[in-house]
């Protein structure tokens, strides 16, 4: 009876050892409720905020509002996190370089990212103006702090901007818009004009 019980014993400590919480899985996993709260706190007025509970994988409006909901690690506020925090799924995306044949003209794409989905845009402006433009949405969360149908210019250099499927479920079909530009010519022709004075 003895020998029974010990191997009773170890057995129930050998299950107890490979059985995992369901928090310790969704640390693991990309949360769509992580993402969507996140969204939804940075672009939310004066009034409502929007709090994240790791635990139970919930977003809760005005979560301190609600006295008997408890969440072990605590309700965090969307803003107030990284996005790494919310293990997203990082896909490919469009890239874009402009030059003069791409002046005054727009690529229009249509992207889909999977729930949990993000992703860097890269936009090379080092032979011109670039612009891009993410619209045909509501939940694209942009980490530049940008909103949707917002022109976002860059005069230089190399850049980048994360985006990610903000939904609270499923995947998420949006319009990318690239252009080039010149710059203004009566700018130049000032910057030129001011320099040949000194």
């Amino acid at each position: 009876m003895n020998k029974f019980a010990l191997v009773l014993t170890l057995a129930t400590f050998a299950l107890g050892q490979t059985t995992t919480t369901k928090a310790e899985t969704e640390v693991s996993a990309a949360s769509s409720e992580c993402l969507y709260c996140r969204r939804m706190d940075k672009n939310a007025g004066f009034l409502v905020s929007y709090s994240y509970c790791l635990q139970l994988d919930e977003c809760l409006m005005d979560a301190w509002n609600y006295i008997n909901r408890p969440c072990l690690d605590e309700w965090k506020r969307g803003d107030s996190y990284d996005l790494t925090m919310c293990q997203p799924d990082n896909i490919t995306c469009p890239a874009f370089v402009s030059d003069q044949t791409k002046y005054g003209s727009y690529t229009n794409t249509t992207w889909s990212l999977a729930a949990g989905g993000m992703c860097t845009v890269s936009i090379d402006a080092t032979k011109g103006v670039a612009r891009v433009i993410f619209d045909e949405t509501s939940f694209l969360g942009i980490e530049s702090g940008a909103r949707i149908g917002d022109i976002i210019t860059f005069q230089s250099g190399v850049n980048e901007i994360v985006i990610y499927n903000a939904a609270e479920t499923g995947p998420l079909t949006f319009l990318i818009s690239f252009s080039g530009a010149a710059v203004r010519l009566g700018a130049a022709i000032a910057a030129v004009t001011l320099a040949t004075l000194f």
